[in-house]
């Protein structure tokens, strides 16, 4: 530590040099309480060791006379671990704790005491299913409190009302407001939302009652501790209490620290209101300021003047942030200098050339703003790895900052590809977001019969890894199950096969191919778990079981010890799979008696997470956090990322449906200002970005997107001429796989010997993509013969209808299509299914045309439909169910004009010349003036235009081959041309659309005929040409077509 000013001696051996500022601290008398203010970086939290270690092997003070509190559980073992080894004596427990934690621990002994049952604690995520399903019975059956206008049935199913609806119900627990003076309160200040509150509250409390085993919340809890405490019980010899960060505290831990006080324990405590972070859920920035009026004793300030952490540089960004904040009844903290000498810079003269931007890493503030969000996260990354690499500084010494945890998994990923590695905190989601964990609970789920066994959820399933396949393995398990299932004369679809095969092992028996091996493993893994559960397993011996049967622990491991997004991966899925055994562990501890079912039911309808000390997978690797994840932690460097306007700050107000922020002044009697609500929002954010920069020891990094959708935050400019603005030169991103990028660019460009040198001695090191051997576009064309060869005079250029468009735009997308079809997709599917019950309408002898019997039609083939999530499924049900009912519509209109069916999916040939154009045509209809018109169902959204439409090439087709009476249906009848049915989206009050294209004249027809030779001809060939100006949004633009125009791929624009 640099310390400036006075030093004194440390209070014992072992104990860093404290400065004048700290050491006064320690001559704080026995019983007396304190206010300690300190800038961050002053050493608050070494001072508060120091302390609480002077009681005890200076004035004799036992170890269970003295007590630490910190405001996260996290926070508060970090805090315990460092005080167990700067005492090194023994203790009788955990010398730092929460303020929960100690209040559970007295009503725990009182309960004790009295013979009464102990209470347990309401986790948040508890809380919320609880108010989740007492939500979801109101709406069900009508019942429930009336709520105001504003808050309809829409809003009270939304977390972020639950969420409101839990602070309300905090703050009223911590300020003893009862259900009926909230009603009261409500009916005062005009809050009728606090009526309705009021009596959900007390539902909700008979409700937690009747729960055996005396449940608490954290705030009913530390009130229950102030009135054991205020009731005289022992305190156990406590004589003082160290609180650190005490801005964090809530009303309920004042209580608490007030009620110790009145017993006579001294309260010392340390903390910055300019760096509070959970003032959104009742932090009280004033304490510290007020904290003899809050405590109700005297109170000594003293305030740490030296800000040890920081240079002048980092000292003033600091500053600039906080004097912006309100002083918080404090301030004077403010004034605390820096405690570390600016860095030396070298002197260009001395920096080596090759030594990439040496000079330019030094800066300690550093602004970067890219042009696009991918852009920010590839410079962010070579700065993180230009200070890893040529700083020597470790990975673990860093961190990146965003404002929302919504933020955190993406720039996480993008990191982690870049090669950078990262952690992140489980805890800030819930579990059963977690992808590793959700599959190990799914699995546990359908062993206990708590989730069904669908075509969804075995895909799912059989994709992950737990079962191990990829989309090819499971569509060629799925074909050779359908294979068998053909043989046997059966015709169930694929899927129901998957869902058998995985309920009855033996089925995968009899197929030898790796698919139906590592399915039949997974299928022995439910069987064998639905035993252990019939025979009453717990929750986590059914996972454990699953767990080492699957054989990913060694894999994850290893993958773990890499670098680059694997390693990232394997890391998370680790840290998933720990922090679901430990839940489940405190499933079974708390609720033997309960089945492990409900285990699973409450994991996966839990919204909010869980706080979790699971062991973490330990690394090194960068931190990417939000700032409350930053509280008593300090890094080298600092990254302060997405600094967007709207973003950082976001002044949107909170607690904006039930207004808990509120409470406070109403129990008081004050009247709210309401015009400093958005003021009093932008000091939250500001102490949150003060609390971001303040960590870095040696550099900040301020990253930001600029273009003509997105602005950078104004706190951007906080730090305008402090820092220096980072270059987008090009540099290489500083990783083995950019080197390899820029040396074969340089080598491809200017066959620079020195390049070709140094990537051989990359590919002698094994590294992915040095070797010439594993580039594409080296080797020769395995063939220039054309597809089709026009010597043979037998030969024919199958024709589609449906693909001469897309080979008239682009060739080389026909030819891509053609060659190495994509598996279809969803959409795809979708079409087929509505296209065949359009079919079975149309020929049936039942001429129901109704929407609901075309339905049943659908729900009979739902299954043949895989999907990704259950959302996904449900929002594609809700648009078939337009589609269906736009071909309902139009089927009974076509019957009430008097129209003809004479053909449905019908099949034709014709044969022009070398081509021979095959096609199957929807449908062939007889209108009332006998005339016949050929329709093409569409279930896409995209209509075209009448000039495009009189130019389609797939109608076009379907007419020349009428014309020539290849339409056995319509032979020797006029035509009246075709049309498109569209019924995605209809138009004039129907549920579909028609796009016409009128019949085609003699003229029209040598059009379509010179088209259809000119395309066979063109399909015959060995060469495709690609075309490199379509938008991104053109179909035929698409990245698969696109990445065959590379020159290092196919030779200069074709395939």
């Amino acid at each position: 530590m640099h310390a400036a000013g006075t030093l004194a001696s440390p209070p014992a051996a072992g104990g860093p040099a404290l400065d004048g500022s700290q050491s006064e601290v320690l001559q704080l008398p026995d019983g007396a309480s304190a206010a300690v203010l300190g800038a961050p970086g002053t050493g608050k939290t070494t001072t508060l060791v120091e302390a609480l270690a002077e009681r005890v092997l200076d004035r004799g003070y036992r170890p269970d006379e003295v007590l630490a509190l910190s405001a996260s559980r996290t926070a508060a073992t970090a805090l315990r671990d460092r005080i167990a080894l700067r005492l090194g004596v023994p203790t009788q427990g955990p010398l730092a704790r929460t303020a929960t934690s100690l209040a559970f621990q007295l009503v725990g002994e009182r309960a004790r005491r009295i013979g009464a049952e102990p209470p347990r604690l309401l986790t948040g995520g508890e809380q919320d299913q609880i108010i989740a399903e007492l939500i979801s019975g109101h709406l069900e059956d009508g019942t429930g409190p009336v709520w105001p206008e504003p808050l309809v049935e829409e809003v009270r199913t939304l977390r972020g009302f639950r969420t409101e609806l839990r602070e309300l119900m905090a703050r009223c627990a911590e300020r003893g407001v009862t259900p009926s003076r909230l009603s009261e309160l409500g009916a005062i200040t005009g809050h009728d939302e606090w009526r309705a509150a009021a009596r959900f509250i007390a539902e909700y409390q008979l409700v937690v009652d009747s729960y055996r085993g005396g449940f608490v919340d954290s705030a009913e809890l530390i009130a229950s501790a102030v009135t054991v405490i205020a009731e005289g019980s022992s305190l156990d010899g406590l004589r003082a209490v160290f609180v650190d960060d005490l801005q964090e505290a809530t009303v309920a831990t004042l209580a608490l620290l007030r009620a110790l006080a009145a017993r006579g324990v001294a309260v010392v405590a340390f903390g910055d209101p300019d760096v509070a972070s959970t003032t959104f859920r009742g932090a009280q920035t004033t304490a510290l300021g007020q904290l003899e009026g809050r405590l109700g004793v005297p109170v000594t300030r003293f305030v740490l003047t030296t800000a040890h952490r920081q240079t002048p540089a980092l000292r003033e960004l600091t500053a600039r942030v906080t004097e912006r904040i309100g002083t918080a009844a404090a301030g004077v903290q403010r004034l605390a200098a820096a405690g570390r000498p600016e860095p030396e810079q070298p002197d260009a003269a001395q920096v080596d050339a090759d030594d990439v931007d040496a000079a330019a890493r030094r800066p300690e503030i550093v602004r970067l703003v890219a042009v696009s969000a991918p852009a920010e996260a590839s410079r962010l990354a070579r700065k993180l790895r230009e200070r890893h690499l040529l700083d020597g500084v470790p990975w673990s010494s860093m961190a990146v900052v965003v404002r929302s945890g919504a933020h955190v998994p993406a720039l996480s990923r993008a990191l982690a590809v870049a090669e950078v590695p990262t952690t992140t905190s489980i805890a800030g989601r819930p579990l059963r977001d977690d992808f590793a964990a959700r599959q190990l609970i799914t699995i546990a789920g359908v062993q206990l019969g708590a989730i069904e066994l669908t075509p969804a959820v075995a895909t799912e399933l059989l994709l992950g890894p737990f079962g191990g396949l990829d989309s090819v393995s499971l569509r060629r398990l799925r074909l050779a199950l359908r294979q068998e299932e053909l043989a046997g004369d059966g015709n169930r679809p694929g899927d129901e096969l998957l869902v058998e095969a995985l309920q009855h092992p033996a089925h995968l028996a009899t197929i030898d191919a790796s698919p139906a091996r590592r399915a039949a493993r997974l299928a022995e893994t439910l069987r064998s778990g639905r035993e252990k559960a019939e025979n009453g397993a717990s929750i986590e011996e059914l996972l454990w079981h699953v767990w080492e049967r699957s054989g990913l622990a060694a894999r994850w491991l290893e993958h773990s010890e890499r670098t680059g997004i694997v390693a990232d991966e394997a890391n998370r899925h680790l840290d998933g799979v720990v922090a679901l055994f430990t839940a489940a562990r405190r499933f079974v501890e708390r609720y033997p008696e309960r089945p492990a079912s409900d285990f699973v039911v409450e994991l996966l309808g839990a919204e909010v997470p869980e706080d979790t000390l699971a062991a973490r997978t330990a690394g090194d690797a960068v931190l990417v956090c939000t700032p409350s994840a930053t509280i008593g932690r300090e890094f080298e460097v600092v990254v302060v990322a997405g600094l967007q306007e709207s973003v950082w700050p976001n002044l949107r107000l909170r607690g904006s449906l039930l207004h808990p922020q509120e409470l406070a002044d109403a129990v008081e009697g004050r009247t709210t200002v309401t015009e400093d609500e958005r003021a009093e929002v932008l000091g939250d954010e500001l102490r949150m970005f003060a609390l971001a920069v303040s960590r870095a020891r040696g550099q900040v990094i301020l990253t930001a997107t600029a273009n003509d959708d997105e602005q950078p935050s104004p706190f951007l400019r906080l730090a305008a001429d402090l820092a220096v603005d980072d270059a987008d030169d090009g540099a290489h991103p500083l990783s083995l796989r950019g080197m390899v990028g820029r040396l074969r660019r340089r080598l491809a460009t200017t066959g620079a010997p020195d390049a070709a040198e140094a990537l051989a001695r990359l590919a002698d090191a094994d590294v992915e993509g040095a070797d010439p051997a594993a580039w594409y576009g080296l080797l020769e064309p395995s063939t220039t013969e054309p597809l089709v060869d026009f010597d043979d005079p037998e030969a024919v250029v199958r024709v589609s209808p449906s693909r001469l468009e897309t080979f008239e735009k682009s060739p080389l997308a026909w030819f891509v299509d053609t060659m190495a079809a994509s598996p279809s997709g969803l959409a795809a599917g979708i079409g087929t299914v509505v296209h065949a019950v359009m079919e079975e309408a149309s020929t049936s002898d039942d001429r129901d045309l109704s929407v609901e019997r075309l339905w049943q039609g659908i729900e009979r083939r739902w299954g043949e439909l895989a999907f990704e999530s259950p959302w996904l499924e449900e929002k594609e049900r809700r648009r078939t169910r337009t589609l269906t009912a736009g071909v309902s519509e139009y089927l009974r209109d076509f019957e009430r004009a008097g129209g003809v069916l004479l053909g449905s999916e019908g099949a034709f040939e014709l044969r022009l010349g070398r081509a021979l154009v095959r096609g199957t045509i929807d449908r062939v209809e007889r209108t009332p003036d006998g005339t016949v018109v050929i329709v093409d169902l569409k279930t896409g959204n995209r209509t075209p235009s009448a000039a495009e439409a009189a130019e389609h090439a797939q109608l076009g087709a379907y007419q020349l081959a009428l014309e020539h009476g290849a339409v056995e249906q319509a032979a020797d009848l006029p035509s009246g041309g075709a049309k498109l049915l569209f019924v995605a989206k209809g138009v004039r009050g129907k549920g579909y659309r028609e796009v016409a294209q009128d019949r085609v004249d003699d003229e029209g027809l040598d059009r379509l005929r010179e088209r259809v030779a000119r395309a066979a001809d063109g399909m015959a060939g060995a060469t495709f040409a690609g075309v490199v100006d379509l938008g991104e949004r053109d179909p035929h633009g698409k990245y698969e077509y696109r990445i065959h125009l590379v020159p290092a791929v196919s030779a200069g624009g074709g395939a």
